[in-house]
């Protein structure tokens, strides 16, 4: 067998009469070290292979999916394929196309820029799953002029299927939403970057990026009719938010916005933050999202049991409630927002957050919480179900780690 490195394409060609994984490897390692978004084995000058050869492609195929490399092969003839159809499990597992177009193709998709550590900038990561207009939308004034958005594709591969294998209808899917999403962040003087991942579901995919692309905050955005999913629920609270590293934003939105050329900006509406959990992290959030166009409402919730009057004296939790909304109010005028202090007696914390933002009107609920708060079945079902499934504005879980 004959092997020849020319550009971003391996020549293979002649006889396999025995494995030559060894010296194909060499120049699959050379071709990657010169072309980070991938290589294409093209196999089209092969006249034949013996059994002893077609071990070359299952030590291919085990490499790949070992390493996750970006490799593909292209143009096996029938005959070489006969053969290596003989070895259970290679021909299921070795990613394979038709041509060296195809393959490039394919490769192309989510291509990684390869950026000098000096250059790079922290990153908000956007997976342009559900209602990824609004995600888009929020995180370009997460990002403002400090850090770069991350498009993430995840691009599903059924897995009866290589991970690797060339899917040129999903592809082209994946180009065209990536172009979409880039447009929507046209005029903003922001970094974008466009990335594809494949995966076997598309949770678990944007959870291991983001576990080895550790971006600063990822931001991900779902319609309410859609968390009403058990599965989703889950997904999204056990999978973003309990294994990985970053900190996430679930955004829970009543109706996806619509595409458009510039994303808007917010009107002049109101912000709740419920002073509770990680609160003053949602205090610095919603100061960052509001800007000088939206009034921060701080609220503090008093929890009165259900034994007692609701107006019953409470000095200590009284006195506790104006010292909580005094420094929640000095962090918002640090960064030169205007609050509103406001307390109110419930008898369950959550419910009465629910009832007062929509008698508030609010148009965004921001609530932050470590991520062991939300490690527990029954708490995650309550702040989702409450926030998310029953409430008539968007919502904000925001997930720190301590």
């Amino acid at each position: 067998m004959i092997i020849h490195l020319k550009g971003d394409v391996i020549e293979i060609r002649g006889s396999v009469l025995e494995n030559q994984w060894l010296a194909l490897q060499s120049a699959v390692r050379l071709g990657l070290k010169e072309h980070p978004n991938g290589v294409v084995i093209d196999g089209s000058g092969l006249t034949d292979v013996t059994q002893a050869g077609a071990r070359t492609f299952v030590d291919a195929s085990n490499y790949i999916q070992a390493h996750r490399t970006r490799v593909v092969v292209s143009g096996l003839p029938e005959s070489v394929l006969d053969e290596i159809r003989r070895i259970p499990g290679v021909r299921s597992q070795l990613p394979l196309a038709a041509s060296i177009e195809e393959a490039r193709a394919s490769l192309a998709v989510g291509g990684i820029e390869a950026v000098p550590e000096v250059r790079r900038r922290p990153a908000v990561l956007v997976p342009l799953l559900g209602a990824w207009h609004r995600a888009v939308e929020f995180a370009a004034i997460q990002a403002d002029t400090k850090a770069e958005i991350h498009l993430l594709y995840p691009i599903e591969v059924p897995r009866t299927l290589p991970l690797g294998v060339p899917l040129p209808e999903k592809e082209q899917e994946a180009t065209q939403t990536l172009a979409e999403a880039e447009r929507t962040l046209a005029g903003r003087a922001v970094t974008v970057r466009k990335l594809a991942t494949r995966c076997r579901v598309a949770t678990e995919g944007v959870a291991r990026f983001t576990a080895e692309a550790k971006p600063r905050l990822v931001v991900i955005a779902y319609p309410k009719s859609e968390l009403v999913q058990e599965t989703l629920v889950q997904s999204m609270a056990d999978i973003l938010c309990q294994e990985s590293p970053s900190e996430v934003v679930v955004l829970c939105v009543g109706q996806p916005a619509a595409p458009t050329e510039t994303p808007t900006v917010p009107g002049k509406s109101a912000i709740l933050v419920p002073l509770i959990g990680a609160w003053p992290r949602a205090v610095e959030l919603a100061a960052h999202t509001a800007g000088k166009k939206a009034e921060v409402q701080l609220l503090y919730v008093i929890e009165v049991p259900r034994r007692q009057p609701l107006d019953i004296p409470l000095p200590d939790e009284e006195r506790e409630a104006q010292q909580t909304l005094a420094e929640a109010e000095q962090m918002l005028r640090g960064k030169r927002v205007a609050p509103r202090k406001l307390a109110k007696r419930v008898r369950d914390t959550m419910e009465g957050v629910a009832a007062f933002a929509a008698e508030s009107g609010a148009r965004l609920l921001v609530l932050s919480y470590f991520k062991k708060e939300l490690a527990g079945e029954a708490s995650r079902h309550k702040i989702v179900h409450t926030f998310c499934h029953e409430a008539t504005y968007d919502t904000a879980i925001y997930c720190v780690p301590e």
